[in-house]
């Protein structure tokens, strides 16, 4: 599967994989607080316009998220892409004990929030991407 770039900042890439409409989100480096806030929200932004209703989110950059950014996606961010229509959601973290160790509390976590949205962790957009065409 081939993505196009849709937007590219210092912070992160915007790709959309063309076939199935699903938009990659890939943070280019490590952000936190009102700089992670803002990115996510622009990707909803792209969610909504794109009409989609799975993504992937790819934060192989991250070794691990501040616990109040953990809260604020939780709390804010995934209600937000519910309300949008979303329904399933990808990540892809990088491929070490700590990383995956981080992820799949996220995971649990994020899969915890609402009945209709499932989310699983990825060590690769390709696994990712994959997976989500089958939902």
């Amino acid at each position: 599967m081939t993505t196009k770039v849709v937007e590219r900042t210092d912070d992160y890439t915007v790709e959309l994989e063309p076939e199935l409409g699903i938009p990659v989100f890939t943070y280019n480096r490590f952000v936190t607080g009102e700089e992670l806030r803002e990115a996510a929200l622009r990707w909803a932004e792209v969610i909504e316009a794109e009409g989609a209703d799975r993504y992937v989110v790819n934060t192989a950059e991250f070794m691990a998220h501040k616990d109040e950014d953990k809260e604020w996606l939780g709390e804010t961010w995934i209600p937000k892409l519910l309300d949008l229509g979303v329904r399933v959601g990808a990540g892809v973290h990088a491929d070490s004990a700590v990383a995956s160790l981080e992820k799949r509390r996220i995971e649990t976590a994020l899969n915890e929030i609402d009945p209709r949205f499932e989310y699983r962790t990825f060590t690769s957009d390709a696994d990712a991407l994959a997976w989500l065409a089958e939902q």
